[in-house]
């Protein structure tokens, strides 16, 4: 069930971050897309060199983007007969296809002009979701949508995802008055399907947080299971970012004696999902009192611990775990402690908690990557300012942060996957050693060579001292690999800087 929605909330990261820095194309701007551009002002775009089918850093193209914004039908009809869409092969965001989020957004007109081009409804995403089941997941209420699907070959009764649950699981959480429920049932399905992990409708119903929900299933002679506590607390945060779930939804689980201790497949408990989420507190506390613990691994060796140093930015959360965690440093199945988590993806209030608390700043995980490996991999540029906060933490414990990793790279080398020249130049004050070579033979020059766009960080990195002449250890230049680089040649990059 969590395949589904945690990639979602990530889309919709992903939307807001569009939202936040306009690009460039400005057909990938949903702000563009709010203003109902009709087709010739499409074209006009278009004609001022704006690609129409260029994807973005989380692949949506400004077709997606145009029907996410709930655009004029024509204008993406008229954006997927450009070359570049094609609406059988193209895959975007997760691997989704346009019929995807064609009826994530209820538009059965665009759906039917999407069928008569070839569209196909059997292709799953990247977490293994058709585009029925991703539109019953994603709570789309429109049974038109069904209908459209069942009129192209769609048998409800047959379609189910990787854990075995039908349409009718999926959508039932997010079904407030039973209609899309009872839709379901009139096409074949049951009141009392399962998945393969035995969950039923009053578990997937659970994960809304709705209690009269519950009471009309249990009404219709559903039975509650152990398993919804797991899938209410998947829902922890709400629906496609709701309000939180509160304490009243848990208590009635307990009441109807539900044990809050159960445990999923991959061993998390309720604490595994609840710390992630803002607000929970009070829940927190619920939990452990019925005996949750803290400190029970999952199959990857992570604890609910470590998901909230890694997740919740509430220091008071944190600091209300820490008396119950046996060992501040325990390392999961990678190495990672609680403390490269906070580095990679929270905050620095966050990492400075962990740090006074004990957390040891000389960890490495099991490759043999120290921590600012780690404040590396968590860098975006909209937070740049933390970046710099957490180094200079690590670096005021005594961590040797111009150190390589075990196999030999730099942050320089580190950085490069980010591309993100501001990002090197935030280096560039530590004092690394720029001509460095990992455990390839590489410098930073050679690996820039081999992955640059452009000529831009290959021209930064000659400016602080990269020497051009360095050989790796198959006795090539960083010219050499240029002109090996198909962006660069794709692009009429000249490379002889680097002769």
């Amino acid at each position: 069930m969590k395949k589904i929605f945690l990639p979602l909330i990530a889309c919709w990261f992903a939307l807001g971050a569009n939202a936040q820095q306009a690009p460039a194309n400005k057909l990938l701007d949903q702000a563009y897309w709010k203003t109902m551009p009709d087709v010739e002002a499409v074209k006009a775009e278009i004609a001022k060199g704006n690609s129409p089918s260029q994807l973005n850093q989380f692949s949506f193209d400004p077709a997606v983007q145009a029907m996410l914004a709930q655009a004029p039908n024509e204008s993406i009809k008229y954006l997927l007969t450009l070359p570049g869409n094609d609406i059988v092969t193209k895959l975007t965001h997760d691997n989704r296809t346009y019929l995807h989020w064609a009826a994530y957004k209820g538009n059965e007109e665009l759906m039917e002009f999407l069928y008569s081009k070839g569209a196909k409804n059997d292709i799953e995403d990247s977490q293994g979701a058709n585009p029925v089941l991703f539109a019953a997941a994603t709570g789309q209420l429109n049974t038109k949508v069904y209908d459209s699907f069942i009129a192209h070959g769609v048998d409800l009764k047959e379609e189910i995802n990787g854990d075995g649950a039908n349409a009718l699981l999926l959508g039932i959480s997010g079904d407030k008055d039973f209609a899309l429920t009872n839709y379901f049932i009139s096409k074949g399905l049951s009141l009392n399907s399962t998945d393969k992990a035995g969950n039923n409708a009053f578990s997937y119903a659970a994960k809304s947080g709705d209690i009269n929900k519950l009471k009309g299933l249990i009404q219709k002679g559903i039975k509650p299971t152990d398993n919804a506590v797991i899938l209410t607390a998947q829902g922890a945060g709400g629906r496609r970012g709701g309000t939180p779930l509160r304490l009243p939804i848990y208590q009635y689980l307990d009441s109807l004696g539900l044990k809050m201790t159960t445990t999923d497949k991959s061993g998390h408990n309720a604490l595994h999902y609840i710390v992630r989420a803002p607000e929970q507190a009070e829940v927190i506390k619920f939990f452990l009192a019925k005996g949750v613990n803290i400190n029970q691994a999952d199959e990857d060796g992570n604890t609910p611990f470590m998901y909230a140093a890694a997740a919740n930015r509430d220091t008071a959360i944190l600091l209300s775990l820490l008396p119950k965690v046996k060992n501040i440093n325990q390392p999961n199945q990678k190495g990672l402690t609680a403390l490269a988590m906070a580095l990679r993806s929270n905050s620095p209030a966050a990492v400075r908690l962990l740090i006074t608390k004990g957390a040891d700043v000389k960890a490495v995980d099991k490759a043999g990557n120290n921590l600012a490996y780690y404040a590396v991999e968590g860098y975006r540029p909209a937070n740049a300012a933390d970046f710099d906060a957490k180094l200079q933490l690590l670096k005021d414990k005594g961590l040797n942060i111009t150190a390589a990793q075990q196999n030999g790279n730099t942050l320089y080398h580190l950085a490069l996957a980010k591309n993100d020249i501001a990002l090197l130049k935030r280096l560039e004050p530590l004092g690394i050693d720029v001509n460095a070579k990992n455990a390839e033979g590489m410098t930073v020059l050679h690996k820039a060579a081999l992955v640059a766009k452009d000529d831009a960080l290959l021209k930064y990195l000659l400016s602080i001292g990269a020497k051009k002449e360095a050989v790796t250890n198959f006795k090539e230049t960083a010219f050499d690999l240029a002109a090996e680089n198909e962006s660069l040649t794709k692009n009429n990059v000249s490379v002889n800087f680097l002769k």
